[in-house]
């Protein structure tokens, strides 16, 4: 929304209705730009997908342990199809194997050379969230470049901060009971609630904390992405970003899992592609990833235009309607 709404001629429509407004995000999101959008983003992602995992274990085992990874990656087992899983695995692993003297000589040119590769993908999505919001892109060649680049090694940062927490995380909350034998606690000495929490919940926490870790992270990647990704005079809204990359998280999560047992009990990727299965269903996982970031853009863009005609009409001294909020 512009910092100065300015008065039209005439009154604008008066805004959506709730169920209006959700028909018009399905029609949005269902065109075709949507789709097309999608697809370019999940090719560059897949071209990118192995200098992503190259520059992510670098930057990974500068300060933390490598080995961690590979075990952290269990937590998207259930969210990839099974040929997909594999073959990231088996890449992460052959990363992971190599001597730390290998990761750390060639880091410099390698990094460098895989967050080139990946800005591709990162200028591909920066485009998409331009065509949503009906944005024309002015923003100079060199200033695109670099918040392309920015925009990705942000995101190799915060998956490497992730997977830290990931690992440290259950660590922290395992080592309670020891920590409290240690300073002259037992667990039997607790009053029953906190006995219970940490005897039965620990487990449990442990079991939750690095999936929710990772939830949490796609969460804030898309509130920044939603935020500073479209090319306005104004940044968006926090309002008009939050209710989108809510959804789209959930819409992730829950697509990612249904699209990994649908692949595991009726496609055969193998079958029809071949060798070339595993990269078939990780082109497809992308672009069904793509497609719900550009769903939640979508809906973010539909409430702002909403609020905006009521904002609008409410200066113009229209009355709105209770239904249209």
């Amino acid at each position: 929304m512009p910092d100065k709404i300015e008065m039209p001629l005439e009154p604008p429509p008066p805004p959506k209705g709730l169920w209006a407004t959700f028909r018009q995000v399905l029609s949005n999101s269902g065109d075709s730009q949507t789709s097309l959008s999608a697809a370019g983003c999940a090719f560059f992602a897949t071209l990118s997908l192995f200098p992503a995992l190259t520059a992510l274990i670098s930057v990974y085992g500068l300060a933390f342990d490598v080995q961690t990874a590979e075990e952290q990656l269990r937590v998207v087992r259930h969210m990839l199809p099974p040929a997909a899983y594999e073959m990231i695995f088996d890449r992460i692993h052959a990363l992971v194997t190599q001597p730390q003297s290998s990761l750390t000589l060639g880091l410099v040119f390698s990094l460098l050379v895989a967050l080139w590769s990946v800005t591709a993908s990162s200028k591909s999505i920066l485009s998409a969230l331009n065509i949503v919001y009906h944005a024309r892109e002015t923003r100079g060649f060199l200033h695109f470049q670099v918040l392309a680049f920015g925009t990705t090694l942000l995101a190799v940062i915060g998956a490497c901060l992730t997977l830290a927490l990931m690992v440290a995380a259950p660590a922290i909350v395992d080592y309670l009971p020891r920590y409290l034998s240690y300073v002259g606690v037992t667990i039997d000495s607790l009053p029953p609630s906190l006995h219970f929490l940490v005897e039965q919940g620990t487990p449990v926490l442990v079991h939750w904390l690095a999936p929710s870790i990772m939830l949490c992270f796609v969460f804030m990647a898309l509130i920044v992405l939603y935020r500073i990704a479209p090319c306005r005079e104004r940044m968006t809204s926090w309002r008009w970003i939050l209710p989108g990359a809510f959804l789209a998280t959930l819409l992730w999560v829950g697509v990612s899992i249904g699209f990994s047992w649908y692949v595991s009990h009726f496609a055969s990727y193998g079958t029809t592609y071949g060798p070339l299965g595993a990269v078939a269903a990780v082109m497809m996982w992308l672009f069904v990833s793509a497609y719900v970031v550009l769903f939640g853009a979508v809906l973010n863009a539909e409430l702002e235009e909403r609020g905006y005609r009521r904002i609008v009409r409410k200066e113009m001294g229209i009355p709105v309607r209770p239904a249209d909020h």
